[in-house]
């Protein structure tokens, strides 16, 4: 599963954003083989269509899922209607918390059928 994570730095112990567009780095990490992959987000410097944009970018790199905090509601309409899955983080930490705590939360909605919802 390849999955997405608002970050302010370029490695998994870098600390999370909350902010979806506004994040300073996108880090895509790859559940099946632990490798992760930072892409600066150029979209912040922006004043317009900085959620749609960073969607757009989101879409062709072929996620899974996204990871963050709080996100408007046109991103969030975005990347529902391109299946990428949503999943709202609230603790402060790092981004390997996020990714452990998404995963964990996947794995109990195999075994019991649902998951906190987003």
């Amino acid at each position: 599963m390849k999955i997405c994570i608002t970050a302010r730095g370029k490695m998994l112990e870098s600390a999370f954003e909350r902010h979806f567009a506004r994040a300073p780095y996108f880090l895509f990490y790859n559940s099946l083989t632990g490798k992760s992959e930072a892409i600066r987000n150029g979209f912040v410097i922006s004043d317009t269509r900085i959620g749609q944009n960073a969607v757009r970018l989101l879409k062709n790199n072929g996620l899974d899922a996204v990871i963050t905090g709080e996100i408007g509601e046109n991103a969030r309409a975005l990347l529902s209607g391109s299946d990428i899955s949503l999943y709202l983080y609230n603790g402060p930490g790092t981004v390997r918390q996020a990714i452990d705590e998404y995963l964990g939360s996947q794995e109990e909605k195999g075994a019991s059928g649902t998951a906190r919802p987003t």
